[in-house]
């Protein structure tokens, strides 16, 4: 049985993939994520590990074997239709 993600993790991951998902489609090394997202020398071990974690889930590809790292995310980002303003001023009110 695996344990749950911690919420911070979770939303260190979140981050990561928005960085990535902000760079498309060029990839960012390591030292570059770790910049975008604020999380730099204290956290730099927990920003790899979450990018190791999503490499194993298939949302980022890993480029190159020496260092820096780069990485590109792999996972389409949905395009959500621009939000519609509507006039609700014939509408009739409930009595």
């Amino acid at each position: 049985m695996t344990a749950r993600p911690d919420p911070f993790r979770i939303h260190v991951a979140d981050q990561v993939l928005a960085a990535l998902a902000g760079s498309a489609p060029r990839p960012m090394s390591t030292p570059q994520i770790q910049e975008a997202t604020g999380y730099g020398a204290r956290y730099g071990q927990l920003v790899y590990q979450v990018l190791t974690r999503l490499l194993a889930a298939g949302e980022v590809e890993k480029l190159g074997a020496r260092r820096p790292v780069f990485w590109r995310r792999l996972t389409p980002q949905v395009s959500l239709p621009p939000m519609t303003v509507r006039s609700d001023r014939d509408r009739k009110r409930p009595s």
